[in-house]
């Protein structure tokens, strides 16, 4: 997939969402930086780059929980992979970000305690990015810029 908008401003979309992606709330376990939400958001950009997710739906599947989990071997210490690894943390969490949807029938719940992987599984549709963030990752050339940035700001930022 490599989608190109010719009068899309893509650079201005990267520094936008860039931000964004750099302000998101991430907790703290004594004393570590969560990196859930940026580990989450690359096993994604991932199964995009394996052509796994070509649209803007997205669900937890056995090969994004298998990446997930990789990624947060890699960029978490072992403590941290213990106590904050479940998928379905970032998954719902995310959506307090504000460029991350989840969509499921019935009122919004509230975000303060996280719903299990099985509920995620029967009650949410799907999730899906901002329709501008999605054009951006459509790109190949920008989903890879995103996935950089998130490397260098949220996960190499974290292990100093």
């Amino acid at each position: 997939m490599n989608r190109n908008l010719p009068f899309f401003d893509y650079n201005k979309c990267f520094e936008h969402y860039a931000e964004r992606i750099a302000n998101i709330r991430q907790a703290r376990i004594q004393g570590e930086i969560i990196v859930a939400k940026p580990v989450f958001l690359l096993a994604i950009i991932d199964e995009m780059d394996e052509d796994i997710f070509v649209d803007n739906c997205f669900v937890i599947n056995y090969w994004l929980e298998e990446r997930y989990d990789a990624l947060m071997r890699h960029y978490t210490k072992g403590s941290q992979f213990n106590k904050a690894a479940g998928i379905e943390k970032p998954f719902w969490h995310l959506e307090s970000d504000g460029f991350w949807h989840l969509n499921y029938p019935g009122e919004r719940l509230s975000k303060e305690r996280t719903q299990s992987k099985a509920w995620l599984k029967e009650h949410v549709h799907f999730a899906y990015f901002d329709e501008a963030l999605w054009v951006l990752l459509e790109n190949q050339e920008w989903r890879t810029k995103l996935r950089n940035f998130i490397v260098e700001h949220k996960l190499q930022a974290a292990e100093k």
